[in-house]
């Protein structure tokens, strides 16, 4: 099918908490279409499933593809806010307090809900202001 429906299929199997297959179709979408406009958000849930099993390492790994290939796409400001999350979970408080502030730095105009989970995790790892 289309990027589209292959995109679809991947976030119809993320919702049925497929995240096995779900990752795969991910990766598979976004091999085939790196540069199509719903990369960066597929990388943004290739990220989520990583997360959501503690898998953090990998989560990072996709999180940080998504904003770099993609630091203007809607995905991007929560891209960057997982990277962050995950840096911090992998006991790197440094990264993760940089990532943060770069968030808000960068993303300044974040819906209020990513900005209010930015600023409580920096305020959680005691983030310098």
């Amino acid at each position: 099918g289309s990027a589209r429906d292959q995109y679809e299929y991947a976030y119809a199997l993320l919702r049925q908490r497929d995240y096995a297959n779900a990752e795969t179709a991910f990766r598979q979408f976004v091999d085939r279409h790196k540069t199509d406009e719903l990369a960066g958000t597929a990388l943004y849930w290739l990220g989520e499933p990583h997360y959501v099993r503690r898998q953090f390492e990998p989560a990072a790994i996709a999180f940080l593809e998504g904003y770099k290939n993609f630091p203007k796409g809607s995905k991007a400001p929560d891209n960057l806010l997982k990277l962050g999350m995950s840096l911090a979970a992998l006991n790197r408080q440094k990264e993760a307090c940089t990532t943060l502030g770069k968030f808000n730095a960068e993303f300044a105009d974040a819906p209020s809900n990513l900005r209010a989970i930015a600023d409580n995790e920096r305020r959680r790892l005691a983030c310098a202001a």
